[in-house]
C-alpha cells in the first residue's frame, strides 16, 4: 500500500497510465485508431494515436499504446505464460519494425523500487534480462554465433535511495554505449481493478516514472535520451478513492472523491505473485525478441 501523494487530481482523476482507459470507448476519436485482436492468452487492445488532436483526446502523445489482456498473472499456467512471452516477444518486433528502428545494441532499464513490491515490477523484470554488451567485447566470435542484439541491462532506484531522477542515470548511459534504442519497464497505475495484474501495456513514446503517484520525475524519451524510447508497463496499483467512487450513487461526482483525504495507492493481496509473473513475461519477451536462445 502506498502513501496517497498530492497532486493536480482535479485535473486528472482518476488517473491512469494506460491509454486504453483514456479512450471513450463509446465514440469514434478523430486521430485515434483502435481495434482489438484475440490471442491464445487473450487479447491486444490496439491504439495509435495518429494526430495532435487525437493526442489531445488521450492525453498522451502520438504513436503506438498497445495492451496485452490476460487472466490474472498468477493465475496463468505455464502454456499461458510462454504463450504471453511469444506475444510481447511478437509486439516488440512488430514495433521495432513499424518505427523502422534498429536492434543492433539496446539498453534495457528496469525502473522502480526493488525494495517495493508494487513497483518492482521493472528490476524483476530487467532482472530476467540475459545482457549479451559484454560478450561481444570479450569474444566477438561466440557472440557473433548467438546472432542476437548486443544487450545492456541496468536498474538505477528511484531517487529516495540514490539521489538522483532514474532519467538521469538513462541519460549518461546512452552517451556512453550509445544503444540504437531504450526499453524501459516500469509498474504503471490503473483506474480500474480489474485491470490489476491482468495487462501489459506496450508504447513507443518513451515513459514518464512515477507518474501515477503524483512525483515529479523527469520523462525517459527520445527528445531526453536522444534515442527512441520503448515502454513496457503492467498495473500494479490503484488509487483507493475509485472503490469509494463505485460505492456511491451515481450523484457522487468526481470533486467530491477528490475531497476525500484518505486516499491511498492500494493492490492486489496477490501482487507478490503477479509481480513475479509480470517480470518472467517480459523479461522473456525481450529475451526471446533480442536474445539468444538456452
Amino acid at each position: 500500500m502506498f502513501g496517497y501523494t498530492e497532486r493536480d487530481y482535479e485535473r486528472d482523476f482518476p488517473y491512469t497510465d494506460l491509454a486504453s482507459e483514456r479512450r471513450r470507448a463509446d465514440v469514434t476519436l478523430a486521430g485515434v485508431d483502435y481495434k482489438r485482436e484475440s490471442t491464445p492468452v487473450g487479447g491486444w487492445e490496439r491504439i495509435k494515436i495518429t494526430s495532435e488532436e487525437g493526442a489531445r483526446s488521450i492525453g498522451r502523445p502520438r504513436g503506438i499504446y498497445d495492451t496485452l489482456e490476460c487472466s490474472r498473472m498468477d493465475l496463468l499456467s505455464g502454456e499461458e505464460i510462454d504463450d504471453a512471452i511469444e506475444e510481447i516477444a511478437r509486439e516488440l518486433c512488430y514495433i521495432f519494425d513499424e518505427g523502422g528502428l534498429y536492434a543492433d545494441r539496446l539498453l534495457v532499464v528496469g525502473l522502480g523500487n526493488p525494495n517495493l513490491t508494487p513497483d518492482a515490477v521493472g528490476p524483476m523484470a530487467a532482472a530476467r534480462v540475459r545482457a549479451t554488451m559484454h560478450i561481444k567485447e570479450s569474444d566477438e566470435r561466440l557472440f557473433s554465433s548467438l546472432e542476437c542484439s548486443e544487450i545492456a541491462v541496468c536498474s538505477p532506484g528511484v531517487a529516495a535511495s540514490s539521489g538522483m531522477d532514474a532519467s538521469l542515470t538513462v541519460r549518461a548511459l546512452t552517451e556512453i554505449i550509445k544503444p540504437d534504442a531504450v526499453i524501459a519497464i516500469d509498474a504503471l497505475a490503473s483506474r480500474s481493478p480489474t485491470r490489476l495484474g491482468r495487462t501489459v501495456q506496450i508504447s513507443n513514446t518513451g515513459i514518464m516514472p512515477g507518474s501515477g503517484l503524483g512525483t515529479s520525475a523527469s520523462p525517459i524519451n527520445e527528445r531526453t535520451v536522444g534515442v527512441p524510447v520503448i515502454a513496457i508497463g503492467v498495473p500494479t496499483i490503484i488509487d483507493s478513492r475509485m472503490f469509494w467512487l463505485d460505492a456511491q450513487s451515481e450523484s457522487v461526482g468526481v470533486g467530491d472523491a477528490v475531497g476525500v483525504k484518505e486516499a491511498m495507492f492500494v493492490s492486489p493481496k496477490e501482487i507478490n505473485e503477479i509481480v513475479e509473473v509480470a517480470a518472467a513475461i517480459i523479461g522473456g519477451g525481450i529475451n526471446q525478441a533480442f536474445g539468444f536462445a538456452v
